[in-house]
């Protein structure tokens, strides 16, 4: 299959596939969910494996994957699937941002800085994301901006573990999960394609 200019070749499809459903699988079993006046919150594991996306498969298969993994995870949740298509776009969003700043210019997500920073810029971005979400939600729905920001400060609270979390698994994790990638010919296959592009 030809999108444009890139072929989507099954090291594509595969990959992506599979990391959606590590994203699904980590969201669904690794989180503390908080109930707030606005909502439930979690403090989950699963923003680590989002940033994995970005920085194994790169912006676009890690944007993918960890769209994905995050809809398919509201959807199967009744609270959360009205907003499922949001959470499709923050989670892309979150892991292209990552894959887009550690691969730049070569890096092939190997430099510790960037990738630390683009971690950190990410999980950042998703956090505000989520609460300019949060309190549109309430001000479409008639709040002034000050009770809305107000009411949200139990999902903020909650987002500054997330962040810490999701950036120091994320680096624990990747030189590990870069050297088994590498150890394998579908990962050396992938990362071939990947630089090809």
């Amino acid at each position: 299959m030809q999108t444009g200019t890139h072929k989507i070749t099954l090291y594509d499809i595969v990959s992506t596939g599979l990391m959606a459903a590590v994203v699904f699988v980590v969201t669904m079993f690794l989180s503390i969910r908080i109930p707030t006046p606005t909502g439930t919150t979690m403090i989950k594991l699963a923003n680590a494996f989002v940033l994995l996306c970005g920085l194994l498969l790169g912006p676009v298969r890690g944007g993918l994957a960890a769209g994905l993994g995050s809809m398919f995870f509201d959807l199967m949740t009744p609270e959360y699937v009205p907003e499922a298509w949001i959470t499709f776009i923050r989670f892309f969003l979150m892991a292209w941002l990552c894959g887009v700043i550690a691969h730049w210019a070569g890096a092939r997500a190997k430099r510790f800085g960037r990738n630390a920073a683009a971690a950190l810029i990410a999980a950042v971005f998703s956090t505000v994301f989520y609460m300019f979400q949060n309190i549109a939600a309430l001000m479409i729905g008639g709040s002034a901006f000050a009770p809305a920001f107000a009411a949200n400060i139990p999902k903020l609270l909650a987002s500054g573990p997330n962040t810490v979390i999701a950036v120091v698994v994320s680096l624990a994790l990747l030189p590990a999960l870069q050297k088994a990638m590498q150890a394998t010919s579908f990962g050396r296959h992938l990362q071939e394609a990947q630089h090809k592009n």
